[in-house]
């Protein structure tokens, strides 16, 4: 027989909401759940610990490796104010240093991705500008109490 969602000339408000919930307007079925929503809160609540630990975790550097096509062409010491001009056959890169952080604070390069990345200032940060093949890493700062052997 037919599933009774009418009783008495009244709708079965029970039935019609469980439809509600496991479908749309058109029939399909609605993932969105409260498991869902738990999963999406925990996602950004280790997203955040994450940067938190990184943040508190890794230590400030001190000097800054800068690699163009792969290569060292100079260790900049990050405690001293100054601004480094990079050129290359590609084009050119103005790094800045100010206050124990560096950035590239100009570049001719179409898309200027390395000057959006702003300051850097943690050990193992990069600054990257693909265009020109230019690579700076954040080295040195504090030890750390592991060793790895």
């Amino acid at each position: 027989m037919m599933d009774m969602d009418i009783v008495d000339g009244n709708i079965n408000t029970e039935h019609a909401q469980k439809i509600a919930q496991e479908t749309d307007m058109a029939g399909r079925t609605v993932w969105l759940r409260k498991r869902d929503i738990i999963l999406c809160i925990v996602l950004i609540a280790v997203g955040i610990t994450c940067w938190l630990v990184m943040w508190f975790v890794l230590p400030a550097g001190n000097t800054a490796d800068v690699y163009i096509d792969g290569k060292l062409v100079q260790a900049i010491d990050m405690t001293v104010d100054d601004a480094y001009e990079f050129s290359t056959d590609r084009g050119s890169n103005t790094v800045v240093v100010e206050s124990g952080k560096i950035r590239v604070s100009d570049a001719d390069c179409p898309d200027k991705v390395c000057v959006d990345m702003g300051w850097k200032s943690r050990r193992g940060e990069t600054i990257t500008c693909l265009p020109h093949k230019l690579v700076i890493e954040i080295q040195g700062g504090g030890e750390r109490d592991i060793d790895v052997q």
